[in-house]
């Protein structure tokens, strides 16, 4: 008899054990998964101003990037050609305008990324790029927050660049571009994504808008200088939390 009940009371202890357990772990999955849901927040490596001045060495590789966004813009060690994030693959457009994943250990002196979600969606019919941005200034209703911004469907014509790779000593951004590559895409479906930023941070970003395009094939890209886009989906995300990381 009290074999039986020192077996039950086992039991009871094993249940209840088992039942604050199952609690716990309860507690930290909605824990986990509400910070994983909640991804509202653009991350951004270096200032804009001070990168701008030459400060092109990686600090960050995109294995960490990773964790930070799916979507964005940036470049690599050494302004190594232009980098897209695109759905959660991050691509290398070198100064040969050739797109290739980028490698987790690559690094990056400058990047904005977040997790794209849609806040609104709109059809455009046929812009050129000043009437492309024409628009969207009428619909992004804050001018104090961050705007992520991805243009999917056919360019008639894209112009886009590529820096080549530089050597140290380092010059600035304007002096770097010199010896860019320019391509002139025809016909293609793309998509360009990037951001808007506020005129209030300018400097710590490039204010206004910055996009980066890639053609749905993965074979050419570049930063948009211009275009002409044809029967294509605008979308957008606002984000008004904003994490920046100096080197």
């Amino acid at each position: 008899m009290i074999n039986v009940q020192i077996k039950a009371k086992a039991t009871i202890v094993v249940a209840l054990c088992f039942l604050i357990g199952l609690s716990v772990f309860s507690v930290t999955w909605q824990f986990k998964l509400g910070s994983a849901v909640d991804r509202d927040v653009l991350f951004q490596l270096a200032a804009f101003n001070t990168f701008s001045l030459g400060n092109y060495a990686g600090t960050m590789n995109y294995s960490s990037l990773a964790q930070k966004g799916d979507f964005g813009i940036g470049t690599f060690d050494g302004l190594d050609g232009e980098m897209i994030a695109l759905k959660g693959v991050f691509y290398q457009i070198p100064s040969d305008g050739a797109p290739k994943e980028a490698s987790s250990t690559q690094t990056a002196p400058y990047v904005t990324v977040t997790f794209f979600e849609v806040d609104e969606a709109f059809r455009v019919s046929i812009f050129n790029y000043t009437q492309l941005k024409a628009f969207l200034d009428e619909k992004l209703t804050s001018k104090d927050a961050i705007y992520a911004v991805k243009v999917n469907g056919i360019f008639d014509w894209a112009q886009t660049r590529s820096p080549q790779k530089q050597a140290v000593p380092y010059s600035n951004i304007t002096e770097a571009l010199k010896t860019q590559a320019v391509f002139s895409l025809r016909n293609v479906s793309a998509s360009a994504v990037g951001f808007w930023f506020p005129l209030c941070m300018d400097g710590v970003d490039y204010a206004g808008y910055h996009l980066h395009l890639i053609t749905d094939d993965r074979t050419a890209g570049g930063h948009l200088l211009d275009c002409i886009i044809r029967n294509a989906t605008v979308e957008i995300d606002e984000t008004s939390r904003y994490e920046l990381v100096l080197p």
